[in-house]
């Protein structure tokens, strides 16, 4: 059964006990996510607080899975089923020919169940199937291990062990202009993360590693596309301190060295080189309804390649939730960072995102959902500018702890410009899923 994280767990801003949220949430109340970035944030932020909890957040005992008891553990095995539609399945900007395609999810979670320490495991397979386009077709998996140990009541050490394959959105700005099938990413990350509390003082320092190794895919004229010019990896290290002014707020500064290294030592595709970056943020109760967790920063990235110019420019990172009602919570993303780029002649690109949400419980077991997102992606060293928007409409329904139903309506427009721009075109996806779980 699952209950509401306490207020000393906070601590979730530092990022360590990321893994004590992870077991307050009920694994049914899974939002969906408007962005998926392949390098995860190294100290992330959140807003949660654990005296207001968001509909997506509050816990469901008679929904919610009880799982298998497994000695020390808890197994949490699901499987989820799914049909959906896509009216632009190759992103094409003329003739844009729909198909439609199948999902099949099986999981297995087991989640420890030690009065102090935490472990959880994680194993999914992701399937696509497309009707009358194979080349789409996905199998996207992942294993992970993240622990929390618990050295005292001040300090803790949290890690993650993660191997996946994700896949590129055909609306990405990365996206290949005449890439015809799925672009697969396998990814390989291992993270350590150490917290000290002294008295109102929270030191936290982090440090990882990921690798990212991309699939071939197929052109639109059905020829074999090597992407190993975007294999890269990444170290980074980072150290922050935080200062709280209560038990529910904070101010925080925080440093970042991250080391970005290329497989193949080309001039064309090489964006090998190094990046610091430096913040300073706050989360805090604005009103007793809306909280707000952000900072603010400074980055510069340097290139070993001598034909990419350095770039430097303003970070973001703000999070805010809404607690309009007991029963509807509005939450909002805006963030500003570089990101790795795929197109000859471009350093990278600056992306500046924003999403909107609502959640509603409309009943205990009945949730509808709106989201809007918009990101725009400044190309440098080229003339390019894409942006995309995204909207839709969602709802989850629980006849009982055993089953749920989504259903998502989703409208992708992406636009580009500049003398060297990408594909234009838009998109309306639709998908309905059946979740078995004991």
């Amino acid at each position: 059964m699952s209950a509401p994280c306490s207020t000393r767990q906070r601590h979730a801003l530092t990022g360590v006990a990321a893994l004590a949220a992870a077991t307050c949430v009920p694994a049914a109340s899974a939002r969906a996510q408007v962005y998926q970035q392949l390098l995860d944030s190294e100290i992330p932020l959140t807003t949660q607080n654990g005296r207001n909890l968001g509909v997506s957040e509050r816990p469901h005992p008679e929904l919610d899975a009880q799982g298998l008891p497994l000695g020390g553990f808890r197994a949490y095995p699901d499987v989820t089923a799914g049909v959906g539609y896509t009216s632009n399945v190759l992103g094409a900007e003329g003739n844009a020919r729909s198909d439609g395609y199948v999902v099949l999810r099986p999981q297995l979670r087991l989640v420890s169940q030690w009065s102090n320490h935490a472990l959880i495991a994680t194993a999914l397979y992701e399937g696509y199937r497309y009707f009358e386009t194979p080349q789409k077709n996905r199998n996207g998996y992942q294993f992970d291990l993240e622990g929390r140990l618990d050295i005292s009541k001040d300090a803790q050490l949290y890690f993650k062990a993660d191997a996946r394959r994700e896949y590129e959105d055909q609306s990405s700005g990365n996206f290949p202009a005449n890439g015809a099938g799925a672009v697969g990413v396998d990814v390989r990350s291992v993270l350590a993360r150490a917290s000290q509390r002294l008295n109102r003082f929270i030191l936290t320092a982090s440090a990882d590693h990921s690798h990212f190794d991309y699939n071939p895919t197929v052109t639109t004229t059905g020829l074999t596309l090597d992407l190993d010019y975007r294999d890269y990896s990444v170290d980074r290290a980072s150290a922050r301190v935080e200062y709280e002014l209560s038990p529910d707020n904070a101010v925080f500064t925080q440093f970042t060295y991250k080391h970005t290294t290329y497989s193949l030592k080309d001039l064309t595709t090489d964006r090998s080189g190094n990046e610091w970056r430096a913040s300073v943020g706050a989360i805090a109760d604005v009103t007793s309804l809306l909280r707000v967790a952000g900072a603010v920063g400074y980055f510069r990235r340097s290139y070993d390649n001598p034909t990419l110019d350095h770039v430097a420019s303003v970070n973001l990172d703000i999070q805010a939730t809404y607690y309009l009602t007991p029963l509807t919570t509005i939450s909002g993303t805006v963030t500003r960072e570089l990101e790795e780029a795929a197109v000859n002649g471009s350093s990278g690109y600056i992306s500046t995102r924003g999403m909107l949400r609502v959640d509603h419980e409309l009943l205990r077991n009945l949730r509808p959902y709106a989201f809007i997102s918009f990101d725009q992606s400044d190309f440098k060293g080229i003339d390019r500018t894409d942006k995309r928007t995204n909207g839709g409409v969602g709802v989850f329904y629980d006849p009982n702890r055993y089953l749920s139903l989504s259903g998502e309506v989703a409208y992708i427009k992406r636009d580009s410009s500049g003398a060297l721009r990408g594909p234009r075109f838009d998109e309306l996806r639709t998908m309905i899923t059946l979740r078995a779980k004991l």
